[in-house]
């Protein structure tokens, strides 16, 4: 009996320095690298906060792709179980998220904060689909894009017949609107035909331009808010089943509203930081608009708007519900 209670010992002590267990190991993925915004200022700070909160589950990072490393497999890593948690941009996966194209809408969002916080209440009101096979753990938002310019205009007006970059459908009809020629772009590619002289602009997120080391090449930038780029948190829908109901509640308390705050204020914050940087080096004109200019300029993309609706199902739905939560948020401030 004593030789029986002393194995019964050492296997307790044999185990309780084991490491936790891979249903309670919940593996989070992104294609970027951890200096990252949305890694560095939102999604560490809520695996720290969860953490602190509960022992239920173990969180890790694995940043810079070494779960996947292509950015356009981010949703279907993690709806096959590749990864338990990823960082998704909906613009990478065509066709996924329809009504997601509210976010890219020119002049409709001023600020990541409104695009972030009235994505989630989106959500909520279960506006937004596409998510099968994953849990929605948060959404946020980048800073509005701006117009970043090689060849100076004096407004947009002059956008006749230039070629400027797009990031997608919706910005290439903007642009189109105004006279421009789309061209739709990835990140390098934007980069080396600014560098050759063969685009004249491009529409990109401030921080955007500082990750993909384009503010180099650009002499000019126009404060217009052509639309925000949306980001989710996802996890596999069988990962988020298994977890007990403490590690759910905590996962959450920190996600949602509380994420999507987080996320709009972070970007807001980097975003001004390197306005900041680029008006102390003074090489780069800053071009301000007016709130009666830009107004003028909303009205005109009022088709835009319009033809997003007309070929989005339940589109009318998403863009009333997007104008009643920002008109709360505006009424709030």
């Amino acid at each position: 009996m004593k030789h029986f209670k002393t194995l019964l010992t050492v296997a307790a002590v044999t185990l309780a320095g084991l490491p936790a267990s891979a249903q309670d190991l919940v593996k989070i993925g992104t294609f970027v690298p951890e200096q990252s915004v949305g890694v560095a200022r939102v999604i560490k700070p809520w695996m720290e906060a969860v953490s602190a909160e509960t022992e239920a589950v173990r969180l890790q990072g694995f940043w810079g792709g070494t779960l996947g490393k292509s950015p356009f497999k981010q949703f279907e890593l993690v709806q096959n179980g590749v990864m338990d948690v990823s960082w998704v941009l909906p613009s990478y996966t065509a066709g996924q998220f329809p009504e997601m194209g509210v976010f890219e809408l020119p002049f409709l969002f001023r600020t990541a904060e409104e695009a972030s916080v009235v994505g989630w209440k989106l959500h909520e009101q279960g506006l937004l689909t596409g998510f099968d096979g994953v849990h929605v753990i948060g959404f946020f938002a980048a800073e509005p894009n701006a117009l970043f310019m090689k060849t100076k205009v004096d407004d947009l007006s002059d956008l006749q017949n230039m070629k400027i970059r797009a990031v997608g459908g919706i910005h290439a009809s903007w642009l189109e609107s105004l006279g421009a020629a789309s061209e739709t772009l990835s990140s390098a590619e934007m980069n080396e035909a600014l560098n050759r002289g063969t685009l004249d602009g491009a529409v990109q997120g401030w921080t955007g331009m500082r990750t993909f080391k384009s503010l180099p090449l650009v002499d000019q930038a126009h404060t217009v808010p052509a639309g925000a780029i949306p980001f989710l948190l996802l996890m596999n829908q069988s990962k988020w089943d298994a977890l007990p109901a403490e590690a759910q509640d905590k996962i959450m308390a920190h996600g949602g509203l509380a994420m999507a705050e987080m996320g709009g204020a972070a970007y807001t914050a980097v975003g001004e930081e390197i306005r900041a940087g680029i008006v102390e080096e003074g090489r780069i004109e800053i071009v301000e608009y007016s709130d009666e200019q830009l107004a003028q300029w909303a009205e005109a993309a009022q088709g835009v708007h319009q033809a997003w609706i007309d070929a989005t199902p339940n589109g009318q739905a998403v863009y009333d519900a997007a104008i009643a939560a920002l008109t709360e948020m505006r009424g709030s401030t």
